[in-house]
């Protein structure tokens, strides 16, 4: 019994080690070449003849430090994460998880337009969703990006898969970006569509009072 108290110890023991010297590469290195073997080169445990990595995988300790920058994130420590992710990208630019991190974190800092192109550099990478497009067009629309942004929105509605409620969103955004670029009867015209997709849909109704408000003005 005391045996194996000692190997599960000794496990959880060996994991916070090894998941820990990622963080300190990733901390203590100014830049990483993208070139470099996926291999990361880890220092050997002072208790073992085998590096650490070996034990739990460089794959494992990447998820690790993403697991990290989400907690920064969540923390509200933007810079922390920021710091920490963009040593990563430098190791693995292919990430898409890296951007969209990144993208929260420069939004936490009020650093939008950064925020705006880490969404443009996740846009060309696997796995980007509709979502991700969501997020990509409401950062456009922050940074009076409209051209970006109505385009986004109008696929939508070109898109015969999409669901009534991406086309009420898309109608209702295509509303909000006309209003903000003063095109009020153009709005009005979106927010009446969004309205007649989806009756009960209090944010095309709030906008469409935003807009009589803003006209009265």
């Amino acid at each position: 019994m005391l045996k194996n108290t000692h190997n599960h110890w000794t496990g959880r023991f060996v994991f916070a080690l090894s998941a820990f010297s990622l963080l300190v590469l990733l901390s203590g290195c100014s830049s990483l070449d993208v070139n470099e073997p996926t291999r990361l080169d880890y220092a050997k445990s002072a208790q073992e003849d085998k590096p650490l990595a070996e034990n739990l995988g460089v794959e494992d300790e990447y998820k690790f430090a993403l697991d990290m920058a989400r907690m920064q994130i969540k923390d509200e420590r933007y810079q922390a994460a920021e710091n920490l992710l963009q040593k990563m990208r430098k190791f693995r630019p292919q990430d898409i998880d890296v951007y969209r991190l990144l993208a929260q974190s420069y939004e936490g800092q009020k650093k939008y337009g950064l925020a705006l192109s880490a969404w443009k550099q996740a846009q060309g990478l696997s796995g980007f969703s509709r979502d991700d497009e969501g997020e990509l067009a409401r950062l456009a629309l922050m940074n009076d990006d409209y051209a970006l942004a109505e385009k986004i929105y109008q696929s939508w509605l070109d898109d015969d898969g999409a669901s009534n409620s991406e086309q009420v969103s898309a109608l209702n955004n295509l509303g909000f970006s006309a209003l903000l670029q003063k095109r009020y009867p153009q709005a009005k015209q979106y927010f009446q569509q969004a309205l007649q997709k989806d009756p009960l849909n209090t944010k095309a109704a709030n906008n469409l009072n935003l807009l009589k408000t803003v006209e009265g003005v």
